[in-house]
Order: structure tokens, then C-alpha cells, then sequence
């Protein structure tokens, strides 16, 4: 079923409580760590995201956009990260990556920025829970959606099957939502077009109930 991770990044930081607070009843949320070096902005560290974990029961997913993954796996899931995603174009072996992980009993998942081939993941498909898509270049925060993104949603499709979940990241709002779906997406990380609203609470909400719609119908046609 068809899910939005909002990404708290893009929230009020500082009144985080009350955010959450607020949150409360969101199927996940999302965190983007960045360090300044694999992106040029900084977000915040593993002390913040232990802090968030400690505060909410809402499950946490971790995009580590960062030059060393395998420093962050550790501390994120000692905090109780339940998903932890870093890109592949970083790891010299993503089965360390992926095996850390589920060492320490949570979920793995390896991210893509718009360059790399969907061929990269074919080596670790079967050895990871979650394949994310980078809709954006990752660098620049604000940059719009890029297409190119369909195309590769939809070729990892062709090649996984249903079995591995496939969402997308960057730039994702109501222009776009129905065509994400239609490539095969299972969920879309969402977070300006969701913080950023008058009522974040209503535009979660939203998102949920046309991502569920566009997806029964693309299934009613035939789809996946």
C-alpha cells in the first residue's frame, strides 16, 4: 500500500516537539542526514536522530546522504532507526553496508542519485528491503523534480518485481504524484510539499489519500 515518509528536514527545527507532536499518527517519517561533504548542507546528526527516535513512536527511516555510511549504522540503530538507506555510490561494498545493518536487527536500503544506472543495485537486490530514488540532485535543495526518475522507477520494476518496495525522493508534490505511482513506486518522501503547507497535518493526509487512489486505479487498469 502506497506510503509518505515526510521529511522532517524540511520542518519548523525549531519547535521539533511540537512537530512531532503533531505527528503522531504518520506511518513514518524521514530523516536526511547530511554531512557537507557527499552534499554540500549539513542536517543533523546521530544525537539528533537518537533524540527524535527517544521522543516519538512514529517509525523512522534514515537516508544517509554522507561519505562514510558504515560510521552512522552503529549509533542510528542503537537509537532505534528502523530504516537505514545510504547510497551506493559511496560503498566500495554494499554488502557491508547491508550486513551491518541487519546485524543489528533493522531494515537496509540503498539509495541512487539520478546518474547511476539501476544496474548498480543488481548485485544486492536480494539482500536489501528498500531501494530509494533520488528525484532531485541530491546537492541542491529546492531543485524540481526530475522525470528521468520514471524511467528508472520503472526498469527497477521490470527487474524486482513487487517484492522489493521502491520509493522516491525530491520534489515529489501533486504534479507529479500519479505519474510516480504509474512508474511503480510504492512510496514517495515528501517534505516542503508537506512542512511547509498551511496545515502539514492536512497535507500528509492528502498525499495518502490520492497516492492510495492513484495506485488502486493504476491497478484496476491492469497495472502491478
Amino acid at each position: 500500500m502506497f506510503t509518505v515518509s515526510p521529511s522532517i528536514y524540511s520542518a519548523d527545527m525549531l519547535d521539533l516537539k511540537t512537530v512531532l507532536d503533531r505527528a503522531r499518527d504518520f506511518e513514518h517519517i524521514h530523516l536526511d542526514i547530511d554531512d557537507g561533504n557527499f552534499v554540500r548542507g549539513i542536517s543533523f546528526g546521530t544525537d539528533l536522530a537518537g533524540q527524535i527516535a527517544a521522543y516519538t513512536d512514529v517509525p523512522l527511516d534514515a537516508h544517509l546522504e554522507v561519505l562514510n555510511p558504515l560510521d552512522y549504522v552503529e549509533p542510528l540503530a542503537k537509537a532505534g532507526i528502523s530504516l537505514i538507506t545510504a547510497h551506493i555510490e559511496v560503498l566500495d561494498y554494499p554488502s557491508m553496508f547491508i550486513s551491518m545493518v541487519h546485524g543489528f536487527g533493522k531494515k537496509a536500503g540503498l539509495a541512487l542519485n539520478l546518474k547511476t544506472p539501476v544496474s548498480f543495485i543488481e548485485p544486492y537486490a536480494d539482500q536489501i528491503d528498500h531501494l530509494l530514488f533520488v528525484s532531485v540532485e541530491s546537492d541542491c535543495e529546492g531543485l524540481p523534480f526530475r522525470k528521468a526518475v520514471l524511467k528508472k522507477v520503472a526498469e527497477a520494476r521490470k527487474l524486482f518485481g513487487n517484492e522489493l518496495p521502491v520509493w522516491v525522493d525530491g520534489g515529489v508534490n501533486d504534479s507529479n504524484l500519479r505519474d510516480i505511482i504509474r512508474a511503480g513506486a510504492d512510496g514517495a518522501v515528501i517534505g516542503r510539499a508537506v512542512f511547509k503547507a498551511d496545515d502539514f497535518q492536512k497535507a500528509y493526509e492528502h498525499f495518502i489519500e490520492a497516492g492510495r487512489r492513484y495506485e488502486k486505479e493504476f491497478q484496476e487498469a491492469g497495472g502491478r
